[in-house]
């Protein structure tokens, strides 16, 4: 740190090498640039940047909130983090809550939560990792509604390096999942601009994280080798048979689809589904929605489901069948079983299908 008489006993206030002098009253208060505390990647530095609004937020909370934090870290005390066991001060405390806050796109947090959550691991059933996908399947779906699946990435910069849990970086937070998959592909290429290359490792760290509360504690943290098989079967991947909003003309004379997200699971004959279908003017039995053409696993798919309509009749529970017809027609037709017509229908959950 560079100390000047000038700057520190006299009436100045500026910044001379890396000290900045303020005047505040009748004390003159130095402060340094910050550094970090160790030793950063390229995206580590970028993405710590990004919060320096977070620390300076410290300094504008009141006397009594920052008691509140000042209580929470005695009653926190000593943590163990993924980098060892760390005693914390009422500002660092600050920092982390509203860190983990902010990449779980809440708002800063003045007042200090009553505690803070540790987060817990993840369940799943398999992992692809090669140039084209990085995804996780059958991902275990937390019961929470605050907490998010939080995963931190980075590619090893040595083929020799395994143990670099301290060089992954934030890459996202997801608030669910879909069909039980979760694809990290788009938020990598994102984070780090190149995709991955076969034999390159990658290290990878995930967790159920309270986005109210939590910090990072208890995770999954695994190094794997990028390679064209999935990681614990030794699958190839197969892109899941969908039909979404895309893929159908969603307005027609009689009927508007709100909401499409249908799909097909591999092997077995199931499918999951959510559909919001609107009656524009009649009441009909039957109605159809065109499509644009599917892919082959699409051929003539039907399922019989429970539907319900809006809430002004208390959800009244109805009986459905759906069919998609990929061949001679490109059509998806909607039916009633039990004649009780409305004109709104919701429809979700995992079926059988017929052919």
């Amino acid at each position: 740190m560079k100390l000047l008489p000038s700057i520190a006993f006299n009436d100045f206030s500026g910044s001379a090498g890396n000290v900045t002098a303020r005047k505040t009253g009748d004390k003159t208060v130095l402060s340094t640039r910050t550094k970090h505390s160790r030793k950063k990647t390229p995206p580590q530095a970028t993405t710590r940047c990004r919060f320096s609004d977070t620390i300076r937020a410290y300094s504008r909370i009141t006397e009594d909130q920052r008691q509140g934090w000042v209580l929470l870290a005695r009653v926190f005390g000593i943590y163990y983090s993924p980098y060892g066991y760390t005693v914390i001060s009422a500002p660092n405390l600050f920092v982390m809550a509203n860190t983990y806050r902010k990449m779980c796109g809440r708002p800063l947090l003045a007042d200090a939560p009553f505690e803070m959550i540790r987060s817990r691991q993840v369940a799943y059933d398999d992992l692809w990792l090669d140039p084209e996908h990085i995804l996780l399947t059958k991902v275990e779906q937390s019961a929470d509604p605050d907490e998010v699946l939080y995963v931190e990435m980075s590619p090893a910069f040595s083929p020799g390096v395994s143990e670099c849990a301290n060089k992954t970086v934030f890459l996202k937070a997801f608030s669910t999942t879909d069909w039980g998959d979760v694809d990290l592909t788009v938020a990598y290429l994102k984070r780090f601009g190149t995709p991955l290359k076969f034999g390159q490792k990658v290290i990878l760290r995930m967790c159920w994280l309270n986005a109210e509360c939590g910090f990072v504690s208890r995770c999954n943290t695994d190094v794997h080798r990028v390679r064209e098989t999935s990681i614990i079967h030794g699958a190839f991947y197969y892109p899941r048979a969908k039909v979404t909003m895309d893929q159908i003309t969603p307005l027609t004379e009689h009927v508007e689809c709100e909401g499409f997200d249908y799909e097909l699971s591999p092997g077995s004959k199931f499918t999951s589904n959510s559909i919001t279908l609107r009656y524009l003017n009649l009441y009909l039995l039957s109605c159809d929605i065109p499509h644009n053409g599917l892919t082959e696993a699409f051929y003539d798919e039907q399922s019989f489901q429970y539907a319900r309509v809006t809430s002004s009749i208390d959800y009244l529970i109805q009986s459905i069948w759906i069919r998609i017809q990929n061949s001679t027609y490109k059509r998806i037709r909607f039916g009633y079983m039990d004649f009780s017509l409305r004109r709104q229908l919701e429809t979700f959950g995992t079926y059988y299908v017929f052919n």
